[in-house]
């Protein structure tokens, strides 16, 4: 009976480290992510960046611009309504990436999170890793 407790117990710890099922918002709130992949391909040092605080609150960096937002997560879309950001001028790649995560963001984007990664499943899809 121990083995098989602790059998179950190891399963649902292992489960939790790596799920890729539903998220909720316990899993994101006070969390920081940093853009490490778009479709793919691995991006070197990127300002773009997510974070959740206090009653799914979101903000972060779209690459030029900071933007914040109310966060909701149902049935594991997150869509941030009410976006509010900066208004600097960058070149075109950084504003077209920029406008492409926050229509995202705006339209609402399935996710999972997969070990430290937090996976946008938008197109392009974008992976971000726990900052810190």
């Amino acid at each position: 009976m121990k083995t098989l407790t602790l059998l179950f117990a190891t399963s649902a710890f292992l489960f939790g480290c790596t799920s890729t099922g539903k998220v909720n918002t316990t899993q994101l709130k006070h969390t920081q992510w940093q853009l490490s992949h778009i479709a793919g391909k691995a991006v070197k040092s990127s300002p773009v960046s997510l974070t959740f605080i206090e009653a799914m609150q979101v903000n972060g960096n779209g690459g030029c611009n900071r933007f914040f937002g109310e966060g909701q997560l149902n049935d594991s879309i997150l869509k941030v309504n009410h976006i509010g950001m900066t208004r600097k001028l960058c070149d075109e790649p950084t504003n077209k990436m920029e406008r492409t995560l926050l229509k995202m963001l705006g339209k609402g984007v399935p996710i999972l999170l997969q070990d430290n990664t937090l996976i946008l499943k938008g197109q392009p899809e974008l992976r971000f890793q726990v900052a810190g």
